[in-house]
């Protein structure tokens, strides 16, 4: 049967909405002209309409296609910048469109990894899984904050920049967090040494360095959304991995059904599975939500599978 979206305050995993949006509130830009935000949306529509139309007239790089080296080009720059954006007290930098349940205000998307660490935290807590693996970690930021929250779990990142496992790895090499960094989320933790222990790998996630179930727990958030032209080998690798659950916060189709998104995927050739797809990789999904906040242009669904063996993508 299909999985239906839930609130958060229904899901399983103790946490409400409220709490996800009081994460982000910092962050929120509350002095920002209401015509600063109808540009900006009216510069998003153009924007995906212009690289729908290219793509589909044959006239982007590469085709349109994201290939490794445009990922790598794309992402390179964004990872070296390292850590400097995650500061709390900084407040709104750069407002950007953001909707929730219906409803538009603008955010600086560097709260973006603390609204989200309340909902992976909720999510581990709720599974208690043993060794989590993130597929597509970037410069690490997510795993930073969930290792000195959950000390006896063991974690592990891979990821395909040089750039971005360079910076992860550099930081395990300081004493101790940022001061900023270590302010960043909610929940501080329980162990500010945590971060040194995380196991970062650079690695291709069609060809993962692991044996069959040797995570309890593999998740991705907003990576798989890259990998469009090897989705079927890459959610194949994250079931093989998975000897239990595997959550995907990933533009499914499902979440993205209005022609402005509709257009943005298909401009940017983004990832294009849905959720009743899963299954042909082994994955049962128990729940979705999209009870966050989303960027007007690309709708993301939060989706907990259950592994289920013996299955092959087809």
């Amino acid at each position: 049967m299909p999985v239906a979206f839930q609130t958060f305050d229904n899901l399983p995993i103790g946490v409400a909405h409220a709490d996800v949006m009081a994460a982000f509130q910092p962050f929120f830009c509350t002095e920002a002209r209401s015509a600063e935000g109808s540009r900006q949306l009216r510069l998003i529509r153009w924007n995906a309409a212009k690289r729908a139309a290219r793509r589909a007239f044959g006239m982007s790089a590469e085709g349109g296609k994201r290939s490794k080296q445009v990922i790598a080009g794309e992402y390179e720059g964004a990872w070296a910048r390292g850590f400097v954006a995650y500061d709390l007290s900084a407040g709104c930098r750069k407002p950007e469109p953001w909707t929730d349940r219906g409803n538009g205000f603008m955010a600086d998307r560097a709260g973006v990894p603390r609204f989200r660490n309340v909902m992976l935290s909720a999510a581990i807590r709720a599974l208690k899984p043993k060794r989590v693996l993130e597929v597509g970690c970037g410069n690490g930021i997510n795993l930073l904050l969930l290792a000195g929250q959950y000390p006896e779990v063991s974690f592990a990142g891979l990821e395909l920049t040089e750039a971005g496992n360079r910076v992860a790895r550099g930081l395990q090499q300081a004493p101790a967090l940022p001061p900023a960094l270590a302010a960043y989320p909610v929940d501080a933790g329980r162990d500010p040494q945590a971060f040194r222990r995380i196991d970062f790998i650079r690695g291709d996630a069609t060809a993962m360095p692991f044996a069959d179930g040797e995570f309890d727990l593999v998740f991705t958030i907003l990576s798989v959304e890259q990998m469009e032209r090897v989705r079927h080998q890459a959610l194949a690798e994250i079931a093989r991995v998975s000897g239990r659950h595997v959550l995907n916060m990933e533009p499914f189709a499902d979440a993205n059904r209005s022609l402005l998104r509709r257009a943005h995927v298909f401009g940017r050739d983004y990832f294009k599975g849905t959720i009743a797809d899963l299954p042909r990789y082994g994955l049962s999904p128990q729940w979705a939500t999209m009870d966050f906040p989303q960027e007007p242009q690309l709708g993301a669904a939060l989706v907990l599978s259950a592994v289920r063996r013996g299955r092959q993508p087809g």
